[in-house]
């Protein structure tokens, strides 16, 4: 298969799935919407739809935990403001740059907001976003274990529900790149604000 063939097969399931949900689409569908004439063209390259998700996490977040990496990297002495950036920057760019035309935000919204592990396969895709968690739960140590660890899960669905709100209003034309790098920013700003502020929740 081409390198061509196989990105329109991947993008193809990234946005029936993100529009149905991965239990709802058959790999049959992801071909006829990827323009692939021969019917079993998914199954005998991808396998099964575990395959076809491990292809999408190895397609959008390689390069997405590269880059958290890399900001890290350039961080001395990071303040939460700077974790929340390098948590929600690369995926933003990315939602910004694509002006509608990727459904990922979307995807993840969808298939990991049911109920499943946030988490992607393994170190190489998500080992940045782990260490930009780690540093920001360093930071707040004057909070129980149990704050901290809600606090981590509600930045991961508020940065992935209003990236795929952000997208979705990209792709119908709702939002200008302008108001795109406005809703970037107000996001960066409440993941420092709810990560930093202290409590009164007494556990």
């Amino acid at each position: 298969m081409s390198d061509e063939a196989r990105r329109k097969i991947l993008l193809a399931a990234e946005r029936l799935f993100a529009e149905r949900g991965v239990e709802h689409v058959s790999l049959r569908q992801i071909g006829e919407q990827a323009g692939q004439k021969n019917n079993s063209a998914v199954q005998y390259h991808f396998g099964d739809k575990s395959g076809l998700i491990q292809a999408l996490y190895d397609l959008r977040l390689l390069p997405l935990n590269a880059e958290r990496h890399r900001m890290l990297a350039e961080l001395d002495h990071p303040s939460m403001a700077d974790l929340a950036g390098a948590y929600v920057l690369p995926l933003a760019r990315s939602v910004i740059a694509s002006n509608g035309r990727s459904c990922y935000a979307r995807f993840l919204d969808r298939y990991l907001g049911r109920g499943r592990d946030f988490e992607p396969f393994d170190d190489r895709h998500g080992s940045g976003s782990r260490e930009v968690m780690r540093q920001m739960s360093a930071l707040m140590s004057g909070l129980s274990p149990e704050v901290r660890e809600e606090r981590l899960r509600m930045l991961q669905v508020l940065t992935i529900r209003t990236l795929a709100d952000l997208e979705h209003r990209l792709e119908t034309g709702q939002a200008d790149p302008d108001a795109a790098e406005l809703t970037v920013a107000t996001l960066v700003e409440a993941v420092g604000v709810l990560l930093g502020a202290p409590t009164a929740v007494a556990f």
